[in-house]
């Protein structure tokens, strides 16, 4: 476990490195807005981009941040990422006003007791907001990302969680169950951030399991039944084994910054210093191979068997191609 103590130090040390560009995908509640509020608290006249759905509920919350750090520039776009169009808009403004981005930050989701629901894009709508949409800001946030040092990208969901998947049904259009989608977003994730970080060996890139932490996620999922017996219900039996919100930022923006976790390439220039020694082991099971599967703690997850198997069988390659060509098959529909 990396001690909160020293989480709280190398956030502290942020500010050394200057002009930084991130961008938060659900950066308006639970971890996302967490970890949004410990940028903002530890850098130097920072940039961010936050990602939502309404710009006039996001408003308080943009006042306090530009409280935090009246130097930096927070600025919101509204959108609906569980739409690849969405996303694409607005990857489209950031990449006409930044010429680097240090940070790539994403926690969008939710849960669900249906079905599949797809989206007018042909797509399930918690696949999406858990995979595509997210593998859709990598894509076209590449060269930005390549551009900068320290560079990261950092996906919260299931980190060291990887199951078997049906690689002739990647998608679930003909198999869709909700643990299959779940089992789905998980190991792709996993395996399309290791094929990233050997293609594009400037970025590094990791998948975290945050552990229970209170957040809305079921309020804003459920109607006010179910919400309900959840938080007073369920969540009171949860939380003395949870992980709280503001430790949860604190933590992430460990994950985003720290030098603990970096890019295949120059594995000591990325982010705030630590020691040779500290340096992670990637999916891999190598030192600093540019891609990782953390718990909440900062600890690696060890990669499961099936991690290994579909290295072997270049699984990796097969997802990223899927995920590229119905990326591009849902904005043309």
């Amino acid at each position: 476990m990396v001690s909160l103590k020293i989480v709280q130090a190398s956030n502290a040390s942020l500010r050394t490195i200057p002009n930084l560009t991130a961008l938060f995908v659900g950066g308006t509640s639970g971890m996302g807005q967490s970890t949004l509020r410990q940028f903002a608290k530890h850098t130097d006249s920072p940039t961010a981009y936050i990602i939502g759905r309404s710009k006039s509920r996001a408003k308080p919350f943009l006042s306090e941040l530009q409280q935090l750090n009246p130097k930096g520039r927070f600025n919101f776009i509204e959108t609906d990422v569980s739409l690849i169009r969405s996303v694409d808009a607005a990857c489209k403004e950031i990449l006409q006003r930044e010429k680097h981005l240090n940070f790539l930050f994403m926690t969008p989701g939710g849960i669900s007791l249906g079905g599949r629901n797809e989206t007018t894009e042909g797509i399930d709508y918690l696949f999406a907001l858990r995979y595509y949409a997210r593998m859709r800001f990598v894509q076209n946030l590449l060269p930005l990302l390549e551009s900068a040092g320290p560079s990261r990208v950092v996906s919260v969901y299931g980190g060291g969680f990887e199951f078997s998947i049906n690689a002739d049904d990647l998608d679930l259009k003909h198999n869709f169950s909700l643990l299959n989608a779940y089992k789905h977003s998980i190991t792709m994730t996993s395996l399309s951030m290791e094929y990233l970080a050997k293609t594009h060996p400037a970025v590094s890139f990791v998948h975290v399991y945050p552990g229970l932490v209170g957040t809305n996620i079921y309020t804003n999922s459920f109607p006010a039944p179910i919400s309900t017996f959840y938080n007073y219900g369920i969540w009171p039996l949860m939380w003395p084994f949870s992980v709280g919100l503001q430790e949860s930022g604190e933590r992430h923006l460990f994950h985003l910054s720290s030098a603990r976790y970096p890019a295949k390439k120059d594995i000591l220039a990325q982010g705030v210093p630590v020691e040779l020694g500290e340096v992670a082991k990637g999916t891999t099971g190598k030192t600093g191979s540019g891609a990782y599967l953390l718990n909440w703690n900062g600890e690696v997850r060890p990669s499961r068997n099936v991690m290994e198997e579909y290295r072997e069988q270049q699984v990796p390659e097969l997802v990223w191609r899927h995920t590229e060509d119905l990326l591009d098959r849902a904005v043309r529909r």
